[in-house]
């Protein structure tokens, strides 16, 4: 609904006006409106707007002299603009081989987006022919500014909740990875399997729980991201599957290796499980840190609150992993 914030500048003193309207301005969120009845022609402001706040405002006249002049300041979302930003980023990671000197750029057009607003561009980007495959280097470069410049987001979220036990699991999750870099650092030392038995089995003990996190996976893909899509979200979930489907054959892989040791000679199953572990530690805390701070907060932020009871009986009928922490 618009909220709409009446200002009658003419019984207040000149050099107050400019510091009244721009308080009641920044107080508006996108679709507000600011009405002001003033007792001259406002041009001034008008440039002042228009110097400040180009492509994020709409005004409009309801009066015009001779004496009261009323008219109306609205937030807007500089959403057009900075889809044909995106739009040419995406051109140019495209075709330059080092976006190290976009990275800069990059900032500056993603810093003032929230989640939610950077998914519909991203939709509606995908829809004007942009492929997946390219929209995922701008999420790497994204991914990398969030990293550089902003903190985790607090959600102050119940245990129960189905996102917070989403991002429990990933806690779990990164520390079956940190195994797994232990693992192989040790494997690397060794000569045989003899010096490495207790690596084995942790090996076995990751791969394993890191199969188990198909459940994980369900949950977010069969109850999470069909709800984002009704939203009109669709591109980041898909993003996100495309991420699943490469890395679940990676870690069933590496589950297999572990538990078929003995059929290999050393080097080889050395070569095989730093193959695949390294793709593993690579990606996978990418992929969590994207879920935790990009498309979680966008499920919070469109998803009514009165839809997530609902949510978590789903998630309950698919069921939790081995390691899912108890709530």
């Amino acid at each position: 609904m618009t909220k709409i914030i009446n200002l009658d500048l003419r019984e207040l003193i000149p050099f107050k006006r400019h510091s009244k309207i721009f308080k009641n301005w920044n107080a508006l969120k996108e679709g507000d409106v600011l009405r002001i009845i003033n007792d001259h022609e406002p041009k001034p402001l008008y440039y002042m707007f228009q110097a400040e706040h180009k492509g994020k405002f709409e005004w409009e006249y309801e009066k015009q002299g001779l004496k009261d002049w009323i008219f109306t300041i609205k937030r807007i979302s500089n959403k057009v603009n900075k889809k044909q930003e995106i739009k040419t980023l995406i051109k140019q990671l495209k075709t330059r081989g080092d976006v190290s000197k976009l990275k800069e750029k990059a900032k500056v057009i993603l810093k003032e987006l929230s989640p939610t607003e950077l998914g519909l561009i991203e939709q509606e980007i995908i829809n004007e022919g942009v492929t997946r495959k390219e929209m995922r280097k701008l999420c790497a470069v994204h991914l990398e500014i969030m990293k550089d410049n902003l903190e985790k987001q607090e959600m102050n979220l119940k245990p129960g909740h189905p996102i917070h036990t989403l991002m429990e699991e990933h806690k779990e999750i990164l520390d079956f990875v940190d195994k797994l870099k232990g693992v192989v650092k040790k494997l690397e030392s060794a000569d045989n399997f003899n010096d490495v038995k207790m690596e084995i089995e942790m090996l076995r003990f990751a791969a394993k729980h890191l199969v188990e996190a198909d459940k994980h996976h369900k949950r977010e893909e069969k109850v999470l991201f069909p709800e984002l899509e009704k939203r009109g979200i669709i591109e980041p979930s898909e993003i996100m599957k495309e991420e699943h489907e490469e890395l679940i054959p990676k870690k069933k892989e590496l589950y297999n290796l572990a538990e078929n040791y003995d059929s290999f000679k050393y080097l080889e199953f050395l070569k095989r499980v730093k193959k695949i572990a390294e793709y593993i530690i690579e990606n996978l805390p990418d992929h969590i840190y994207k879920e935790d701070n990009i498309l979680y907060p966008m499920a919070i932020q469109v998803i009514p609150e009165k839809n997530w009871k609902t949510i978590k009986e789903k998630c309950d009928k698919i069921g939790y992993c081995c390691f899912t922490p108890k709530n």
